[in-house]
């Protein structure tokens, strides 16, 4: 089961951590010495029950009565922030025992008290609890919880906090919105606090988080590595973790390492006191035994985690139980048996909206029905393991690229930063040396060398400033480069994924005819239908042609993108104006879209078809217009932001021979160009964009590549005024002007 929910719920809720382990016979002792009901009573039961692993020292029901205790002694002295800090544990135990609404009351209670006090200090810790009661129900506000709680931690800069906050940041968006990519980055964030803080306990759970982010996109290599790294903090400090035995195990299973997963279930299973984690144990303990056929265990242990799954209404946990038994049956061809379980099990899939298990158990329908001779149903539910499926594998796709982008990008920063400080560092030797020097002249001649040193002093400024702006400006256009080679990545990924789907879907179906064509093949010659046999055949060499024809275009996609990832040697070739500007029309509004699935925009071409191919480099001028398109759909797209539903956005590319040119117009109904900074748009540097948004180079690389093949770029723009064309309406008009 990828999801485990009380072990790491029960992290989620943690309002501190203490740095150090408290054993329940410590916890013990310390208040046999200290008899007396007074603060340091109240916070040290609170400081206690505050330790991830509570459940493992002590049982639920026992913490709970302990938050009360420390409640009621609070509320007995008066003292307001024990009596906070008492009801927020109480929330974080009712949460824990499956009481959520109780725990939400108590949550508010807190809340209310803190706003009364002015307690901002323990604000973020209100909004991690509240955000870890909605994790469950609503992950997105959740995570708008999360997000407040870290903000105070910053304005507080508290490193204790931040990294407390980032874990918990780090456990939604890998535990309930698998977003990895961004799990990596949080948690990252959380280990460095967490350094910085010395606290080793949240270091174990980020390392346990990271490792299970990286198994999930299949990087299992690096997964085992923070898991190591959890493991060795846990083991330092004398804690047991069935939960992170059971990733391990996990990481395992997901890499095919069967035995080895058996034994870190097992170990799970031994240190686990929870039944709730005990269960989900077992149940992954049952799916392995079903990969390699000891059918036995699988039903002892599916069996024996279902109950608790059904009796605490764990839906997700129900549809993989119930899936499990399902291929354990059908692998006895006991096909009633398994019908009746992973129908069962689609049921709970649906409830949860999980895409695995609704992937899984239509799966299984199918395989059943089929052993069962029942056709129809086999269809109907293999179409809908094929959409699960290809949606799984979408995301999939997502994260992986997504988490590609993330390491080159943090490879690229590191590497700079790595950079500079070594430059820095021979900056400052070098400095020191010249000083030093210049100090024993000055101390043989001050009077005579005196302006030689302010010359030599300000030469060095003068050449550190250089230094610094050439250094500048090639990271700028890198930037630039990069979020070009972005955008085209996302717009070919797009592209490349419908004639993938396409060969995908044409290769089952031809296995189904070819099947049944083997099927009618055995019959004798009276009862073969000829008729369906030659119907059978046709329909395959079509399809065939199909997925060859989709083939094809994927292999032509890929081909472009090798020839765009290339370095541009700035050699000229023979190039179908026309065609480059319709292929980055598209890839560049695939890009858009891929960044905000909300973008929309109407594109128009119009393209003249006399022109033939010219004499340019293609990935050079391919840019320019990238870049222009890029520019028009982000200007369509603030427009729509601020303008009613009737505003349609609308881009269009033009392309005319005139004379011995080729004309390019790319044209958009933006909010246009101001006069005052019109004549500014070609300079390096200079944006109209947020900060962050863009680099100010775009149109400055643009101008210098129109320049280099002695052609011309030209805007016209006019705010709310109508351009030549049209058919589009107000907006900017680029011109590239290229000599044939």
């Amino acid at each position: 089961m990828k999801k485990t929910f009380i072990a790491i719920l029960l992290s989620a809720v943690t309002l501190t951590a203490p740095a150090q382990l408290i054993t329940y016979q410590q916890f013990q002792k310390q208040l046999i010495n200290h008899p007396q009901q007074d603060t340091f009573y109240v916070n040290y039961i609170n400081y206690f029950l505050s330790q991830d692993n509570i459940t493992n020292i002590i049982s639920p029901l026992h913490a709970d009565s302990l938050a009360f205790l420390a409640l009621t002694v609070a509320k007995k002295l008066n003292y307001i922030r024990g009596i906070v800090r008492s009801t927020m544990n109480v929330a974080a135990i009712k949460f824990y025992l499956g009481e959520t609404q109780q725990s939400f009351n108590w949550a508010q209670q807190a809340d209310s008290m803190v706003i009364k006090n002015g307690y901002t200090d323990m604000k973020a810790n209100i909004f991690m609890l509240m955000g870890t009661i909605e994790s469950d129900i609503n992950p997105s506000e959740s995570l708008n919880y999360f997000l407040k709680a870290d903000s105070i931690a910053e304005n507080l800069q508290n490193k204790f906090l931040l990294a407390l906050c980032q874990r918990h940041l780090g456990f939604i968006y890998v535990y309930r919105l698998a977003n990895y990519p961004k799990a990596i980055d949080w948690l990252h964030k959380a280990i460095e606090n967490a350094q910085q803080a010395n606290n080793i306990t949240f270091l174990k759970t980020a390392w346990g988080y990271m490792g299970y982010a990286y198994s999930q996109v299949g990087d299992h290599e690096t997964a085992l590595t923070y898991y190591i790294k959890a493991q060795q903090a846990a083991d330092s400090l004398g804690f047991v973790d069935g939960n992170l035995e059971n990733n391990i195990g996990e990481d395992y299973r997901l890499s095919g390492k069967y035995p080895q997963a058996i034994a870190a279930y097992w170990k799970a299973l031994a240190i686990e006191k929870n039944p709730g984690n005990t269960a989900i144990f077992k149940s992954n303990l049952a799916d392995v035994y079903v990969k390699i056929n000891d059918l036995s265990n699988a039903f002892s242990y599916a069996f024996a985690a279902l109950p608790f799954f059904q009796k605490y209404n764990v839906v997700d946990g129900v549809a993989w139980a119930e899936n499990i038994l399902a291929r354990a049956y059908l692998k006895k061809d006991m096909i009633d048996s398994a019908l009746f379980y992973s129908s069962h099990g689609l049921q709970a899939a649906q409830q949860s909206n999980t895409l695995e298990y609704l992937r899984d158990n239509t799966q299984t329908l199918s395989d059943a029905y089929a052993q069962k001779k029942d056709f129809g149903n086999a269809y109907h539910y293999y179409l809908q393991y094929i959409i699960y499926r290809d949606s799984m594998n979408n995301a999939e796709i997502r994260n992986k690229a997504g988490l590609m982008q993330y390491q080159f990008h943090k490879e690229k920063t590191d590497a700079q930063i790595a950079a500079l400080n070594v430059e820095k560092k021979n900056q400052h030797n070098m400095l020191m040396i010249v000083l030093g020097v210049l100090g024993l002249i000055v101390i043989g001649s001050i009077l005579l060398l005196r302006n030689i040193r302010q010359k030599q002093k300000a030469n060095s400024q003068l050449q550190k400033t250089l230094v610094d702006l050439k250094s500048t400006q090639a990271q700028l256009i890198q930037s630039e480069k990069m979020a070009s080679l972005g955008e085209l990545t996302a717009g070919i990924a797009h592209e490349i994924q419908n004639p993938l789907n396409f060969v995908n879907n044409f290769s089952e179906v031809n296995k189904e005819m070819l099947e049944e064509l083997k099927a009618e093949r055995v019959k004798s010659n009276t009862e073969r239908d000829e008729a369906l046999q030659d119907e059978l055949i046709n329909d395959v060499i079509e399809n065939s042609e199909k997925i060859n024809h989709h083939g094809q275009r994927a292999a032509a996609i890929v081909k472009g993108m090798l020839q765009h990832s290339r370095a541009s040697s700035g050699k000229k070739e023979p190039t179908d104006i026309n065609a480059l500007c319709n292929e980055y029309l598209r890839l560049s509004y695939h890009g858009m879209r891929a960044k905000d699935k909300d973008f929309n925009c109407e594109m128009k071409t119009d393209f003249d078809n006399s022109i033939g191919k010219i004499n340019i480099a293609p990935q050079d001028i391919g840019r320019v217009i990238l870049n222009l398109i890029n520019n028009a759909f982000y200007a369509v797209n603030e427009k729509k932001k601020q303008s009613s539903n009737s505003y349609q956005p609308t881009a269009k590319i033009i392309t005319r021979r005139i004379s011995d040119t080729v004309e390019i117009r790319v044209i958009d109904n933006g909010n246009g160009i101001p006069e005052k900074i019109k004549d500014k748009i070609f300079q390096p540097f200079f944006t109209t964009k947020p900060t962050g948004s863009g680099t100010g180079l775009g149109l400055s690389l643009s101008y210098d590549i129109v320049k280099a093949h002695g052609g011309e770029i030209n805007v016209n723009t006019e705010e709310n005024e109508a351009l030549p064309d049209d058919t589009v309406g107000w907006g900017t008009e680029f011109i590239i002007q290229l000599p044939l």
